[in-house]
């Protein structure tokens, strides 16, 4: 890749291959696969370097496949339909615990993805 002239076009043109076009997706799911920069601001705040995607579209414009595509290739990442997700799957449920009776946390989606996608 170093000697590439054109890095971007290489890395959004080995995203989910099989699907022509969608330039536009590929390169904000390679941005978001890469993630930003964190910064620290003279005065000390400091300013996350993630890179949120938003995908929204007509039925059958390869936006699960794209997705699906990401969560295969980063390290960490939970893949979750709108259908079946509730804000407790999303962020965390109680759940018991059958042989001792104790209650406890489970992670949902985003606690599970936190560093990935």
């Amino acid at each position: 890749l170093k000697s590439t002239s054109s890095i971007i076009s290489t890395v959004c043109n080995s995203i989910e291959p099989g699907i022509y076009g969608q330039s536009n997706i590929k390169r904000a799911i390679a941005c978001q696969l890469f993630g930003g920069r964190r910064k620290e601001l003279p005065d000390g705040m400091r300013i996350r370097g993630d890179i949120n995607v938003l995908l929204l579209g007509d039925p059958g414009t390869a936006k699960s496949q794209l997705l699906k595509f990401a969560h295969e290739v980063s390290p960490i990442s939970v893949y979750t339909s709108g259908k079946g997700s509730s804000a407790a799957g999303l962020t965390a449920s109680v759940m018991k615990e059958i042989t001792t009776g104790e209650w406890y946390l489970e992670g949902g989606a985003m606690v599970l993805a936190d560093g990935g996608i």
